[in-house]
């Protein structure tokens, strides 16, 4: 358990736990759960054959989900590290590190920010759009080791790797013209 992630909890689940935000931090937290992720997904996806006629830009989004989840496991898998042993408000299996719910939201939300940056002509809606969902991003994290499933370092590293992961998909994306 490292500094950040001490401070952190307390600050985090000691500090700002109430009743009244523990349903809205489980709300926050399913928007990157599995069955949200692949409802949208598909929704997405969909979306891009239906309006778009794009085969290679519908592709897109459950490559990269495939791609994050992959690279999760993977790692979870290497470094084993086990969950906070304090206060769970929800059950959550498996390794702590890193956190799944922090890299899918970032790579999935991600995604959504970068397409909507290349198609979206309107740059108030952009910037809106971009704003919202980036908060999304954030406050999935944060439920994260609200609900003490995870460490801030768990959050922080998932960012970090699906960060490094969307700049490379996306340039290959770019290569093959996914989304001129």
């Amino acid at each position: 358990e490292l500094l950040i992630d001490k401070i952190a909890y307390n600050v985090i689940v000691k500090g700002l736990r109430s009743l009244n935000l523990d349903s809205l931090m489980i709300v926050i937290t399913s928007l990157s759960n599995t069955i949200t992720i692949i409802g949208a997904t598909i929704i997405f996806t969909l979306g891009f054959l239906l309006f778009f006629k794009n085969k290679k830009e519908a592709a897109a989004i459950p490559i990269n989900i495939i791609g994050i989840t992959l690279i999760n496991q993977i790692i979870k898998r290497i470094i084993k590290r086990p969950r906070p042993s304090g206060f769970r408000l929800i059950k959550q299996g498996g390794y702590s590190f890193p956190s799944g719910h922090a890299m899918v939201s970032m790579a999935f939300y991600g995604l959504i920010i970068y397409i909507i940056n290349k198609k979206i002509k309107n740059t108030t809606l952009k910037i809106i759009l971009t704003i919202l969902i980036s908060l999304i991003i954030l406050l999935v994290g944060i439920s994260r080791i609200y609900l003490g499933v995870h460490y801030l370092s768990d959050v922080l590293v998932g960012y970090s790797l699906s960060i490094i992961y969307l700049i490379i998909i996306t340039k290959i994306f770019e290569r093959e013209k996914l989304f001129p």
